[in-house]
Parts: C-alpha cells; structure tokens; sequence
C-alpha cells in the first residue's frame, strides 16, 4: 500500500472525548513532516477557510514561552489565541496519532481508544516520502499561501 496510508486506519475510531481539546494544543510543533497527499489535502482545506481566518491564524507569532527562559516554535497552523488547530480535519497523520498510541499519550490524561498497531501504522507511513509543510511548499513552488489562496 505504499504511497497511500488510509487515512480510516485512525479516522475510522470511535469519537473519545479528546477529539477537538485543547489540552494538547500547545504541544503542536513546527516540523511535523506529512505526505505529499497530506500536503495537498491542506492546502485544499485551506482554501476552503474564510480568508480573514487563515490570514489571522498563519501571520500569529508561533515562538512561545515553554519552560523559564526558554521558547519553542508552534505549528505553523495552531490558532496560539484559541489553542485550536486549523487544520484539524485534515491533520497529518503524526498529529492523529496523539493520545491515540501509548508512545503519545494523551496529556490530560483522558481514556481515549488506543490503536492496538501503532506500530504498523507509523512503520507503512515511514515507507511514504515525507517532508514539513514548509518543505513541500518550496518543492510545490507554492511559498505565497495567500496568493496560492486567492486570499
């Protein structure tokens, strides 16, 4: 199956109580690699967004305060005002499977359905070629979200 991970392997779960807390939202790092598939899908998610939304959410400053003096960079696509994701329906892959495996535990600690192969999942997701969202972009050409957006 490679070059195409279902995404019903972890979408196809049961609704926990998790789905859509924030109590993990600023746990959401740059860097996440994806998919090129998964890319797309946000970038057509996107444009799907009212404009004035997506402009407010991606021109927020992502570096925040973690521990004393320390700061860490945000994904790029968390709302750091409301702690939400904008992207959440179509996340990658990575961000799904947040308090879903033992190795990601859910961080308020919630009961929430556990994948009984993680493992598989992310072993059949390595095979694909990934790259952060920023990467793709430069590989796309498409680095003006805006203007890709017509926004």
């Amino acid at each position: 199956m490679t070059g195409q991970i279902k995404r019903t392997r972890v979408g196809g779960l049961p609704r926990d109580p998790c789905d859509g807390c924030r109590e993990c939202a600023l746990r959401c790092v740059a860097g996440v690699q994806m998919t090129r598939r998964e890319f797309e899908s946000i970038i057509a998610y996107l444009r799907t967004l009212d404009a004035d939304r997506v402009r407010r959410v991606l021109e927020q400053e992502k570096s925040v305060p973690w521990f004393e003096e320390t700061y860490r960079e945000c994904c790029l696509f968390l709302d750091v005002v409301k702690e939400e994701c904008l992207i959440y329906p179509v996340r990658p892959l990575m961000c799904r499977l947040f308090g879903r495996v033992e190795w990601l535990p859910c961080p308020a600690g919630k009961m929430v359905s556990q994948l009984h192969d993680g493992w598989g999942i992310v072993r059949e997701y390595a095979r694909e070629r990934r790259r952060t969202f920023p990467e793709w972009q430069l590989e796309s050409g498409l680095i003006d979200l805006f203007a890709l957006l017509g926004k």
